[in-house]
């Protein structure tokens, strides 16, 4: 522990004090003698070896000018020592603060490796454009709140679009005959639904038909334009259009229907494909007269009938009634002469 310290040259004059004091107790003599010189003219003791003579004077102050230059060497080399013991605790801090923080000590970086890691961010941190886009991401349309009449039934049984594609499609059966203004319609369905032609012609005509329709309601006469008159130009007054809601919501603009609900806009009675399959909880378990009320209730709008409410708990629902999200205490109804409206 004390090598390279300025006890050396000490400790060597100790070496020859001890050495000293174990002669004298051999010879009898007192230890309290501290001198390591033997005086020129003292006697030996009797009965005892000579002491051996002293150096000579050159090569004791040799001797001494050699433990000066050790004694000046051991304080340079403690002085050093002494000045590299800051920057070993501050390393040492460094480390202890390091370990307490959960990692290892930082290590100098040289200047390449300094701009290197100013100019590139560290990973572990989020970037600020990160955490923004999180903060303020919009709501996607799956985030929007469901409505309390929206339909509980599947919706994987009808796709959210076709190809976009409308074609006319006849109607079965002959238009009716007699008085009344005079309704020209046409049928059309989107392709790429899979959707049933012959079959959903024939509920729109059986539907517009009804003696419980429009017809005796309005006293009003529907006539088909065919695909072929539409072919040579003919425009009917009315279009019945079977399509997917992607398509629905296209052709109802303004009006929002969210891919769920049917419309009527621009002359035209647009009939939501997912209702005409899947119907309403009003209507559950009878997809038939539900497809028949949303023909009268899209028909009526364009023949100029706007929404009405219930009429009373109980009683039987006008088929203007949006019936579609709820019945208000009504029983279902489908056809407009039944309530009158």
């Amino acid at each position: 522990m004390w090598r390279g310290s300025p006890l050396r040259g000490s400790a060597l004059a100790t070496v020859l004090v001890v050495e000293q004091t174990r002669r004298h107790r051999r010879a009898g003599r007192p230890t309290s003698v501290v001198s390591t010189r033997t005086p020129r003219h003292a006697a030996p003791a009797p009965g005892r070896h000579r002491q051996p003579p002293s150096l000579p004077l050159g090569t004791r102050r040799a001797i001494a000018a050699t433990l000066v230059v050790l004694a000046t060497g051991s304080a340079a080399i403690g002085v050093a020592r002494a000045a590299d013991a800051p920057a070993q605790v501050n390393g040492s801090l460094a480390a202890v603060s390091g370990a307490s923080r959960g990692g290892p000590a930082p290590a100098a970086a040289t200047p390449s490796e300094a701009h290197s890691e100013a100019a590139t961010p560290s990973s572990a941190t989020p970037t600020p454009e990160l955490s923004a886009s999180r903060s303020t991401a919009k709501a996607t349309p799956s985030d929007k709140p469901t409505k309390s009449a929206k339909p509980t039934a599947s919706q994987t049984a009808v796709p959210d679009r076709g190809n976009g594609r409308l074609t006319p499609v006849l109607v079965p059966g002959d238009d009716t005959r007699g008085k009344g203004r005079v309704v020209t319609y046409a049928f059309q369905v989107e392709e790429g639904l899979g959707i049933d032609k012959v079959a959903a012609a024939r509920t729109v005509g059986q539907t517009l038909r009804d003696p419980k329709g429009w017809q005796k309601q309005d006293g009003v006469r529907f006539v088909q334009v065919t695909p072929e008159e539409l072919k040579k130009g003919a425009r009917p007054k009315l279009t019945i259009a079977l399509v997917s809601p992607d398509k629905t919501d296209q052709m109802c603009k303004p009006l929002s229907t969210d891919g769920t609900w049917s419309c009527a806009n621009h002359d035209t009675a647009v009939l939501n494909y997912r209702r005409w399959a899947t119907a309403t909880p009003s209507y559950a378990g009878r997809g038939a007269d539900y497809r028949t009320y949303q023909i009268n209730h899209e028909v009526g709008h364009e023949l100029g009938h706007p929404h009405v409410s219930c009429g009373g708990k109980g009683r039987l629902a006008p088929v203007m009634l949006q019936q579609s999200k709820g019945l208000q205490g009504c029983r279902p109804n489908i056809y407009p002469t039944v309530t009158r409206g």
